[in-house]
């Protein structure tokens, strides 16, 4: 089955449930909340993910470690904590989520919720969701900038990218 999202106006306001079909077609004039968290642990590292080959979008490309849709009916916390469960394997509880900003994504008719985790594991405790990540990895902060201001890493606005970049710093 189909996955179903809420949507919104571009002002947060709750306007009903739509197909994720939906939500992604050209011009569907609501928009949808996806949670995209971004990792670091308690010696500064940032954990980044390359996307599956199978992806739709940025295949074979580095990206946020864990991102993804918040369900019809689901809060944007039990999105992060199930995502990152989905995704890596990690267990997580909502109280472990810093949440920084919402960004306004209009390409994607996107109200992107961006949530910060702190948290220490190693990269053989993670189980990959094979059909979306093809890998993870832990990077310094100058690592991370290089990659991330590259063409082996997902496109994003440049506004976005320097909000992480100080952000992540």
């Amino acid at each position: 089955m189909e996955e179903m999202l809420d949507t919104f106006d571009k002002n947060g306001k709750f306007l009903g449930v739509k197909s994720r079909s939906f939500c992604h077609s050209e011009n569907p004039g609501c928009y949808h909340k996806p949670v995209w968290i971004w990792i670091k642990n308690s010696g500064g590292g940032i954990l980044v993910q390359k996307r599956s080959k199978f992806k739709k979008k940025g295949a074979g490309k580095w990206d946020m470690p864990s991102a993804g849709h918040v369900d019809a009916g689901e809060t944007c916390l039990e999105g992060c904590v199930r995502e990152t469960r989905e995704e890596l394997g990690i267990e997580t509880r909502e109280e472990d989520y810093i949440f920084l900003k919402e960004w306004f994504n209009p390409r994607g008719w996107e109200l992107a919720q961006i949530y910060l985790l702190k948290k220490d594991f190693a990269i053989k405790d993670v189980k990959l969701q094979e059909e979306e990540v093809e890998k993870v990895e832990w990077l310094t902060y100058d690592e991370f900038i290089k990659l991330f201001y590259s063409d082996e890493f997902c496109a994003h606005d440049i506004e976005y990218k320097n909000y992480i970049a100080e952000v992540l710093k």
